[in-house]
């Protein structure tokens, strides 16, 4: 194979690390990269049901995995539990379940696996956003992908320069911009670092664009700001020196860019690219204080309006490598006088956890701190004190790259569903966040129908009664107030 060919920055990461694994063993890479095949191609078939996927009456076609609750919600914040499962059981999606963990919408994406999903405010209006993968693009090489409170999709788009973009960051501005991860490779000399002379190395890209023409407002390369010489991962082929996994705007507009393979995070000017400091690593800026170092970090997010606090997932460590004893939610106190770091407070699991990848800290508006466990699948709410208000996982096998909570209201573009098995009818409707309960209206024919019977929404579907001496029927859903939310197709009582 030519050298153009394998410096050609359109190669996908999963192309990438297959050539490294068949080249030098994917051990080369230190931890640098995810088992990207595994999560994309692994995993148990979506046709496993059981205690692991969930299955419904009214919706054969969503099988979603189970998500477990540990500890009962108590004292959390408001919203509802954002997640998209990447492997084990079931299909592959973005989920949205309540605090019982009962599926309130799901939408299947098999065979291409989604990211980093979550709400966001697009032009005014309340928005969902995800990276998803595109065909045979592994996790390195996906679309943005935005669509509205009725699931109807406004925007898909690539990174930008002709970069693949990964599954790192999709973060709107309040600008109606957005924020996003790509990556490039490079030839280079890497015989100093214990790799091959004629090597590659694989530099973190953070680019803000416009949206949704992709074009190119900020273009930030790790290679030309970090040395290779700051990374912790050995030198492979390519050699994954940097992986961004992470990009914040600070308090002044400039930004943080979180480098796991460096352990260390970036405050970038916007404008020029120049570093201003390194939380972290090699070169860290700051004097780190007791416990305050991280390793293989993810999710670097600042806090408050003076730039003095930040929060990290610190990993602890990846594949082949463990640093620290368990992974945690860390935060962080800046002092840019001193140039110290000092340990603010930090979140960890009992029984601890090691998210070897993945993970994300979110600080929720009543001050609870919401941790998703990345490779592990749990999810946790904790009180500022550090008390459990909230603790979920999903099937063994299950992971999912990052966890939050947010209010969000959907209307579903859609009609509700309404099946009937033998003695029993099932009502659904994916998405639709304020049914409260369900009316069956029956009658002789589609246009001849009345109010049969009405029972509380229960869960994701809801048994009714089949009417007696009725030849067809349908589905209201009901608001808090009684008000129609949507209404079924008419269907035939057999």
């Amino acid at each position: 194979m030519s050298e153009d060919r394998q410096s050609d920055p359109r190669l996908t990461r999963a192309q990438l690390l297959r050539r490294a694994a068949a080249g030098a063993g994917l051990a080369v890479l230190g931890g640098g990269a995810y088992g990207i095949d595994r999560l994309v191609s692994g995993g148990d078939s979506p046709k496993v049901t059981g205690t692991r996927v969930r299955t419904f009456h009214s919706r054969p076609d969503l099988q979603p995995q189970l998500v477990e609750i540990l500890h009962p919600a108590e004292g959390v914040g408001r919203g509802r539990i954002f997640l998209a499962p990447s492997s084990g059981a079931g299909q592959r999606g973005p989920m949205i379940v309540d605090d019982a963990g009962e599926v309130i919408w799901f939408r299947p994406t098999d065979p291409h696996t989604v990211m980093d999903f979550r709400p966001g405010l697009w032009r005014g209006e309340h928005v969902l956003t995800w990276w998803e993968a595109n065909d045979g693009g592994g996790l390195g090489n996906g679309e943005h992908v935005i669509v509205d409170a009725s699931y109807t999709e406004l925007a898909r788009f690539p990174a930008g320069n002709g970069l693949p973009s990964d599954l790192h960051e999709l973060r709107l501005t309040t600008e109606g911009t957005a924020l996003v991860t790509a990556f490039e490779t490079r030839p280079m000399d890497l015989s100093a670092y214990g790799g091959p002379k004629h090597g590659h190395v694989m530099g973190g890209v953070a680019q803000e664009l416009e949206v949704p023409s992709a074009r190119v407002l900020l273009n930030w390369a790790s290679l030309d700001h970090v040395d290779v010489a700051e990374s912790y991962t050995r030198a492979g082929y390519p050699w994954d020196y940097f992986h961004i996994n992470s990009i914040d705007v600070d308090y002044d507009g400039n930004l943080l860019v979180s480098g796991r393979n460096t352990w260390a995070v970036y405050k970038v000017h916007r404008h020029t690219g120049e570093v201003i400091w390194r939380l972290g690593g090699k070169r860290s800026d700051f004097k780190l204080g007791k416990g305050a170092r991280f390793a293989f970090q993810h999710d670097a997010r600042r806090h408050g309006d003076r730039g003095t606090s930040i929060s990290v997932f610190d990993n602890g460590g990846a594949e082949r490598r463990q640093v620290e004893s368990q992974s945690r939610a860390l935060f962080l106190t800046l002092d840019h006088r001193a140039k110290t770091a000092t340990v603010a407070r930090e979140y960890t699991h009992s029984p601890p956890i090691f998210g070897r990848q993945m993970g994300n800290v979110q600080v929720l508006p009543n001050g609870n701190v919401f941790v998703g466990w990345g490779t592990d699948p749990h999810t946790t709410e904790f009180a500022e004190d550090g008390s459990v208000r909230f603790d979920a996982t999903l099937p063994y096998g299950g992971e999912n790259y990052r966890a939050f909570r947010f209010p969000w209201t959907g209307k579903p573009a859609d009609r509700p569903t309404l099946v009937q098995q033998v003695d029993r009818l099932w009502a659904s409707w994916n998405g639709a966040t304020e049914v409260a309960a369900w009316r069956v209206d029956a009658g002789p024919s589609p246009t001849r129908l009345r109010p049969d019977e009405t029972r509380p929404r229960t869960g994701f579907e809801t048994s009714l009664p089949v009417p007696r001496r009725a030849a067809f029927a349908v589905a209201v859903a009901l608001n808090r107030d009684g008000e129609t939310l949507g209404r079924s197709p008419a269907l035939r009582i057999v």
